[in-house]
């Protein structure tokens, strides 16, 4: 069944204003609710930090797949200079081939609800998606697109560096799994991005063609205080994609995965949808799957809940690490911190912005005692063991 065009409005999501506080381990610096913007270095993009309406229809309907799951042949070839006629990109019919193993992620965060999408990828219901879908939620529900069943879910690992997150369904059994894609990625292939656009409740799928391979990019989260961070070896696609299709499957025209979707950028007024769209090569992806599954927490990779100090800092000084709120009954209060501190190092790493705070804090296993350096407001330094706690959050 084909899925209504264009998706309805999704309900209206709040967004922090520019000045915020960020609770380190506790409440991180979120990426855009339903999606994540990105900036290429070489061009210059407008961020996306919002939910964006959906387009309008096509002027020409796109044609029906030649056969169950397969999209049709391009009438020429497709290269990054000569990408395919505007009519060959833009919404293609859902068959059961393209909701089969998706699944719809929805969150909550302490300020807000989030979605996003996932892939089924195990019977027995784990589930690989971005970790900036669910990173800080209190709470996971993930529905099977194909029969609309729900379950709850935990996150098992993250390598944050790459946004890869992989979840485990509860009580799960018997599901339908996504088809890999064990074919060379070529640019000028045809690709379909599948998801939950806009947080919408259902899928929707948009074809596209692969523009550029081992792309680097710069992603940045719905602050405007949030530092960048750098994804490498990228997939870029001209593959319509909107906030909300994070995490979700990049089709090849069998239907098989090749890639997960997990950035866009926008060169117009940002009132339409992702211009350029980026995936996870799906290979890497589930190489940090099987490092989190076998328990491998080498690297960049965390297993398990987030340390957690108890501290807000302050996000609009990117050049120190100032203390604005301590939360009582917290680590950071029993080690002595207070407003107005500002933090220098913990476990023997210096840190000097509240990213370098959270990195540091995923290397830290809750319940061990490490050693935080701090100078008070009058300028006295200090030093003192803390024992940071297991984070509520994601």
């Amino acid at each position: 069944m084909t899925a209504p065009w264009p998706p309805p409005s999704p309900r209206p999501v709040s967004h922090p204003p520019s000045l915020v506080l960020v609770v380190i381990g506790v409440v991180l610096a979120m990426a855009s609710q339903l999606g994540t913007a990105v900036s290429v270095a070489s061009a210059a993009n407008q961020w996306l930090e919002r939910l964006q309406p959906a387009p309008p229809p096509v002027s020409s309907p796109a044609p029906a797949p030649t056969s169950p799951g397969r999209t049709p042949e391009p009438s020429a070839s497709a290269t990054p200079d000569r990408p395919l006629p505007e009519q060959s990109v833009g919404p293609v019919e859902v068959t059961d081939a393209l909701k089969r193993g998706v699944v719809l992620i929805t969150g909550r965060t302490p300020a807000e609800g989030v979605a996003g999408t996932g892939m089924v990828i195990t019977p027995d219901g784990y589930v690989l998606t971005n970790y900036h879908v669910v990173r800080s939620t209190e709470a996971i529900t993930v529905t099977i697109a194909a029969t609309g069943r729900r379950h709850t879910a935990e996150l098992v690992g993250r390598d944050a560096t790459k946004d890869v997150a992989l979840l485990k369904l509860d009580r799960a059994s018997n599901l339908d799994v996504v088809t890999i894609d064990s074919d060379p990625v070529r640019i000028g292939d045809i690709v379909v991005a599948a998801g939950n656009a806009n947080g919408q409740g259902y899928v929707s799928a948009h074809r596209g063609n692969i523009l550029e391979l081992d792309r680097q990019i710069n992603v940045k989260g719905a602050n405007v205080n949030d530092p960048p961070q750098r994804l490498r070896g990228l997939i870029e696609t001209n593959a319509p994609a909107w906030p909300g299709d994070s995490g979700g499957p990049m089709y090849d025209a069998e239907s098989e995965v090749l890639g997960m979707t997990t950035a866009g950028s926008s060169t117009g007024d940002g009132e339409t949808e992702d211009k350029q769209v980026y995936a996870v090569p799906i290979r890497e992806a589930l190489d940090v799957v099987d490092k989190i599954k076998r328990g491998d927490e080498s690297g960049t990779i965390v297993i398990g809940p987030k340390a957690y100090l108890g501290v807000i800092v302050q996000a609009d000084d990117s050049s120190a690490v100032i203390v604005s709120e301590v939360q009582a009954n917290t680590p950071a209060a029993e080690a002595g911190l207070t407003t107005g501190d500002t933090i220098l190092n913990l476990d023997g790493q210096a840190v000097r912005t509240r990213a370098e705070l959270s990195d540091v804090l995923d290397t830290i296993e809750p319940g061990t005692t490490v050693q935080i350096t701090w100078t008070t407001a009058s300028g006295r330094e200090r030093t003192a063991p803390i024992t940071p706690k297991a984070s509520p959050l994601n």
